[in-house]
């Protein structure tokens, strides 16, 4: 099973510019999509003002470092290793879910190109 590329056995019956074609259509309207439902429930328009809005009660200007450290330390602890789930069976299923579909993702279009 390792052995046998399943697109390449697909690309006797569809060309393989179709199929790179369908990944790289499929990824741009992920974006397109993702972007379009950002502007039409505002969040962009929250985001940017609860920024603006943090920005003025600040009580000290932070470093591009110490941003650069924060923003680092978030994605590290809590997008990476889902930390907000806490400990347990949950976090573990979410975990293993996230990283075994971005790896099925990205194996699948190192096949497919």
């Amino acid at each position: 099973m390792l052995s046998i590329n399943p697109f390449s056995q697909l690309a006797a019956s569809i060309p393989v510019s179709f199929l790179q074609f369908f990944v790289i259509a499929m990824v741009l309207l992920i974006i397109i999509g993702t972007v379009l439902d950002m502007l039409h429930k505002k969040n962009v328009v929250y985001f940017f003002r609860n920024a603006q809005k943090a920005k003025k009660s600040a009580k000290t200007e932070l470093s591009a470092g110490k941003k650069t450290a924060v923003i680092l330390k978030t994605v590290a602890s809590d997008i990476a290793t889902t930390s907000e789930l806490g400990f347990g069976k949950r976090r573990l299923a979410h975990v293993l879910g996230m990283y075994g579909t971005i790896l099925f993702w990205i194996t699948s279009v190192i096949l497919i190109f």
